[in-house]
């Protein structure tokens, strides 16, 4: 639950940092940034539960980058108000992917000190 908080607070925040930053990221309305939260939270919570026990940091973070360049571009695509180029999608992916990789450090320290104790 911990980390759906975090992302449903970083996920937005990291979209308005782009959107002040990148003159590839152009957000006209407040309704992308609420739909891309609403599609990348909850998805990013169970790839999360799905990975995180199975398969190493590098690789978390490679597809967490994945999915978020691929779901941030299409998004960008089909909302109204966005205009989004491949650039602005791989730069909100390495936002949204720095801030995933923090959370995926506290989760698998966390996960360790429970497992050996």
């Amino acid at each position: 639950m911990q980390s759906l908080m975090i992302k449903i607070l970083g996920i937005p925040l990291a979209l308005v940092l782009a959107n002040f930053l990148f003159k590839s990221v152009d957000f006209e309305f407040v309704q992308p940034f609420i739909w891309i939260t609403v599609i990348l939270a909850p998805l990013g919570v169970l790839l999360e539960y799905i990975m995180v026990p199975r398969i190493s940091y590098g690789k978390q973070l490679t597809i967490d980058f994945a999915t978020s360049f691929v779901l941030v571009y299409l998004l960008g695509l089909v909302l109204p108000g966005v205009a989004i180029s491949l650039w602005g999608s791989f730069l909100v992916a390495i936002l949204v992917t720095c801030m995933e990789a923090m959370v995926h450090k506290h989760l698998i320290s966390d996960h360790m000190d429970h497992s050996y104790r």
